[in-house]
């Protein structure tokens, strides 16, 4: 260790003053230097750890991310979607405390078969069972060698395209990949910078109270229309998904202003939602039975409280997209969207765009549709 020569960022990250966000880019990408091992990695957990404990604080964050991606953004390619198309980006922070289905994947189906074009980013899981590639992959859509630009097609046709963001930064993630389990201040946007194609709104789930804090800086970042939602279930708990049952936290920006009246019209319509069922939105232990809830989701069999879960969190999709002109609205198409199985027919015409079989998608719903593998317990029915 004492042969390293240190950045003064590692110092003064427990210092209550301000730090220059100068000194916070140089000092990441200081760290992100130093010779790989354990050494490092508790330094860069620890700087990490502590801007967000700091506040957070956006222009410190924000120079985080941008040292971050600068080891890898200069190969990046930005698409621009064709004319007439509204897309609207998705993705979240993961490392969330209360483990579940892909709630996420699903609200996106359900938003495209309701109108909206939803370019759905993810990865592989981190810390849960199945992230949203996990998902694409199990439900049996072909995405490894699809281009892009093909996806963007993709997306226009059916209304759901997935763009996976591991591979844009090869050269952060060697240095960062299964390192971390809980959120830290990267947490706050860096997925959603990853996009490929460029986004004219955007929905980004934090696991992490600080809403407020994640749409500024997505915003001073360069994103439009920001929507981010938090939820706690229960006390202790952190989603990066809207779950009602306890405290939901959403800020949305468009061009920079706050839209004052959109988190009280989500908490209203989150406090409307019965808890008996939620239980069935917990994460399996088998990644296809996580998979198999979802489909059969889909299909409109899924507890009453489970559908309106996950159409409340299409319907901010459905805002976003303009594709719904208010929230009780965008609600109301989630529902009918979702009770006529609809979002079940655009999983199955992504699936085949990509070049998969649709079978794959029905061998699950059967799967779901099996005895008790996926039915809880009635005492987790109602745990959150």
């Amino acid at each position: 260790m004492h042969a390293y020569s240190l950045p003064s960022l590692v110092h003064r990250i427990n210092s209550p003053d301000d730090l220059d966000p100068q000194e916070v880019h140089d000092g990441l990408l200081h760290l992100l230097a130093l010779p790989e091992g354990p050494s490092r990695d508790v330094m860069l957990g620890s700087v990490l750890t502590g801007l967000l404990l700091r506040g957070p604080r956006p222009s410190e964050v924000e120079a985080a991310i941008r040292a971050a991606t600068q080891l890898d953004r200069a190969s990046w390619e930005y698409l621009v979607p064709p004319p007439g198309m509204h897309l609207v980006g998705y993705t979240g922070s993961g490392k969330k405390t209360h483990k579940t289905i892909n709630i996420s994947s699903a609200a996106a189906l359900v938003a495209a078969a309701g109108g909206a074009h939803i370019a759905k980013l993810g990865s592989r899981s981190a810390s849960s069972r199945t992230g949203s590639r996990d998902f694409v992959d199990l439900v049996g859509a072909h995405c490894t060698d699809i281009p892009p630009q093909a996806m963007v097609d993709i997306a226009g046709e059916c209304g759901f395209g997935f763009f996976s963001i591991e591979h844009r930064v090869p050269g952060f993630d060697r240095r960062y990949g299964n390192r971390f389990q809980a959120v830290h201040a990267l947490s706050l946007g860096f997925p959603a910078v990853l996009s490929p194609v460029a986004c004219q709104g955007f929905v980004y789930g934090l696991a992490h109270p600080a809403v407020e804090v994640s749409a500024q800086l997505l915003h001073r970042l360069g994103l439009g229309d920001i929507t981010v939602v938090n939820s706690s279930p229960y006390e202790g708990s952190q989603t990066d998904e809207i779950i009602p049952g306890g405290t939901v936290r959403v800020c949305r920006l468009k061009s920079g202003s706050s839209d004052a009246d959109f988190p009280g019209a989500v908490r209203e319509a989150a406090d409307s939602t019965s808890l008996h069922g939620l239980g069935y939105l917990t994460q399996r232990a088998d990644p296809r039975a996580n998979v198999a809830a979802v489909v059969q989701l889909l299909a409109g069999r899924a507890p009453t409280a489970a559908m309106h879960t996950v159409a409340l969190n299409a319907a901010l999709l459905l805002v976003t997209s303009g594709a719904a002109a208010s929230l009780p609205a965008a609600l109301d198409t989630a529902l009918a969207v979702l009770n006529d199985g609809a979002a079940l027919t655009t999983l199955r015409s992504f699936v085949q765009l990509t070049g998969g079989s649709p079978s794959t998608v029905d061998e699950l719903l059967t799967l779901a549709d099996g005895p008790a593998a996926l039915v809880l317990p009635a005492e987790e029915l109602t745990a959150c």
